[in-house]
């Protein structure tokens, strides 16, 4: 079957390389990855791929030539506006959804993290990603039995533990195991306090034979955080950096994380902000259908984020003011 993808970016470079080099060996009729599809389809050509304007990957669509078009979550948005136009019907057969497992200082229990995935499976059966995020995952001490979870629930799925790289000298060689054996990577935030030890982590890695990424140094932070209430909620939720990495913690699924962490920031700073937006997965009416829409449509915290501004990164004071984390 002929597939193009929607966009050019690093999100559709991705989704062909996890087509071509992952879902094709399970998938039981394999997908040829022929075109991307843009707006502005300059350059004409990336990698390999041809990119096609809208009209001319509706010509090819028309003619069967391209049987499907596949939607990365992070541009799923700017689709909606010219699907119906050119397909008829909205016709998504994969798209990419990033689920973060929340480990923060209250570790969430491994037994109903085990259970509040299985739950989630029995909607969702495959990812385009699964990362254990924090706060610092490796600060958990069953770290390594999350890990065997989702990869016994998710076979296939790229699995990513990502971490500021402070505690992994300290990591017992059971981590490392387990990282190795479940086909796992470890992804390293390089924020600048790391510079000078990070040859030392990366020099460590390459000893443990374990699959790793380092990002480039961190060195800007971007504020969306606001007390003002904004009348736009959609135009944010589209506009938003977070919503492409769907998170799970305790029993409920969200778009992004801040469902689960405005009532700490509530309680600190004694202010109000809406806490909602989280899905029960155990709802006994909830469906598949219900819980993707549910993660594509915006909530009433929204109203409180804005458009990034970028800031210098530092760390955080202690105590910390509320400039740390919202702007006017």
């Amino acid at each position: 079957m002929n597939v193009a993808i929607l966009g050019t970016g690093k999100q559709s470079q991705v989704m062909a390389y996890l087509i071509e080099n992952g879902y094709n060996s399970i998938l039981a009729e394999p997908l040829n990855v022929a075109a991307y599809v843009s707006g502005y389809p300059n350059p004409s050509v990336v990698g390999d791929k041809a990119v096609l304007n809208f009209e001319q990957f509706a010509a090819f669509w028309r003619k069967g030539l391209i049987q499907k078009i596949i939607f990365p979550r992070e541009v799923f948005f700017e689709a909606q506006k010219w699907a119906l136009t050119y397909l008829r019907q909205n016709e998504i057969e994969m798209s990419e959804v990033l689920v973060a497992a929340r480990l923060n200082q209250k570790f969430y229990p491994l037994e109903k993290f085990e259970r509040d995935f299985e739950r989630l499976h029995e909607f969702i059966d495959d990812f385009g990603a699964i990362k254990i995020l924090g706060g610092e995952p490796l600060l958990n001490p069953e770290v390594s039995e999350f890990v065997k979870v989702c990869r016994k629930l998710y076979p296939a799925t790229p699995l990513h533990v990502v971490t500021n790289a402070i505690l992994l000298p300290k990591m017992p060689d059971e981590f490392f195991d387990t990282v190795r054996s479940c086909n796992a990577e470890i992804c390293i935030s390089f924020y600048p306090p790391m510079e000078s030890k990070m040859p030392a982590i990366h020099k460590l890695l390459v000893e443990k034979n374990v699959n790793h990424v380092i990002s480039s140094k961190i060195e800007f932070f971007n504020w969306r955080q606001t007390l003002k209430r904004n009348n736009d909620p959609e135009r944010m939720f589209k506009l938003c950096g977070y919503t492409n990495c769907h998170n799970l913690c305790d029993g409920k699924i969200a778009a992004c994380f801040l469902p689960f962490v405005t009532k700490y920031f509530n309680a600190y700073y004694g202010k109000n902000l809406p806490e909602d937006g989280a899905l029960d997965l155990y709802d006994p009416n909830l469906t598949t259908e219900k819980l993707k829409a549910h993660l594509l449509k915006p909530f009433e915290r929204c109203r409180y984020c804005t458009p990034p501004v970028t800031v210098e990164w530092s760390t955080i004071k202690n105590p910390s003011p509320m400039t740390d984390w919202v702007h006017d």
